[in-house]
């Protein structure tokens, strides 16, 4: 579990010991601060649980996180990618360097660590994965950089769903909304208060756990998570405006309102089921039972 020695991924550690996981506890030392990762393995001993601290990045040495589980145990059987980073400014104000720290840590540290647990998921025929995507991703100023690497784990939770189907690896994805030292900058006072007494992320790890469990339901959904409450969140397309003959310009500026309209709004299980959709909508059939993810 990366990002584990404070925060979310505490809590998640914390809870998974205690219903009977053997707990990589990742957490490198950053930005002079010592890492936490030890201190949440003790306290995981304290309680009776199993877990080894683990202080490698996750953006350089994301083998050697998944080779502390294995020398351990071996065996790798869930993966938690928490780690995470945050940074505001606008496209045309911040660095590129500020930028691609965000791209490394919080999408490229996650297909990393997944690339080196595939193999063994696949030779084990089972894997599950939960991911950290973020709710910013639906629209937030002054952090275009952090949302686009949100995002980015949205689209490797769904690609990974597809290709770990066949092998019973089970990945999906999580918005969490807690207070943690990510959300310690919000502006607004009444509002960090409001997080503070009714966010905790000890609130989050029940739902993270499910998603982690051998009878997780679904594989590449996403999902908000916070003070208790869980939601899915879809990735869906409209009906749409249909033109009956060629198209133009004018032609869709007049009907955007139907291109627009969310009544009938379809949730697809993958990119060739809205394909046949459209198909279907233009008289043709390429309904293949076979191109979604695999229902539960």
């Amino acid at each position: 579990m990366t990002g584990a020695g404070t925060g979310l991924g505490r809590a998640y550690a914390l809870l998974l010991a205690a219903e009977g996981a053997r707990v990589v506890v990742n957490g490198p030392a950053l930005d002079g601060a010592p890492s936490g990762a030890p201190a949440v393995a003790a306290e995981i001993h304290a309680l009776g649980g199993m877990a080894v601290p683990d202080l490698h990045d996750a953006t350089r040495d994301a083998t050697e996180i998944v080779m502390s589980a294995m020398d351990a145990w071996g065996r790798v059987d869930i993966v938690i990618n928490n780690a995470g980073a945050t940074d505001g400014g606008g496209v045309d104000e911040m660095p590129p360097g500020r930028l691609q720290r965000l791209v490394d840590v919080n999408f490229l540290a996650s297909a990393a660590v997944l690339r080196a647990a595939w193999p063994v998921f696949k030779r084990q025929r089972y894997g599950r994965v939960v991911n950290t995507a973020s709710g910013s991703i639906l629209g937030l100023p002054g952090c275009y950089a952090y949302q686009a690497s949100k995002a980015a784990v949205v689209g490797l939770t769904r690609a990974l769903a597809f290709d770990g189907a066949p092998h019973g690896i089970k990945v999906n994805a999580v918005c969490p909304v807690a207070w943690t030292a990510m959300t310690e900058g919000i502006p607004d006072p009444a509002f960090r208060r409001f997080l503070v007494e009714r966010f905790d992320p000890a609130l989050v790890a029940p739902f993270v756990g499910a998603l982690a469990s051998r009878d997780a339901p679904c594989s590449g959904e996403l999902f908000s998570a916070g003070g208790g409450i869980a939601a899915r969140v879809v990735l869906g397309f409209t009906p749409g405006y249909v033109p009956e003959g060629a198209a133009g310009i004018a032609d869709y500026l007049d009907n955007f309102d139907a291109i627009c309209a969310t009544d009938g709004l379809v949730v697809a299980g993958g990119a060739m089921e809205e394909v046949a959709y459209r198909a279907r909508q233009l008289g043709a059939d390429l309904t293949d039972p076979t191109l979604g993810v695999p229902a539960p």
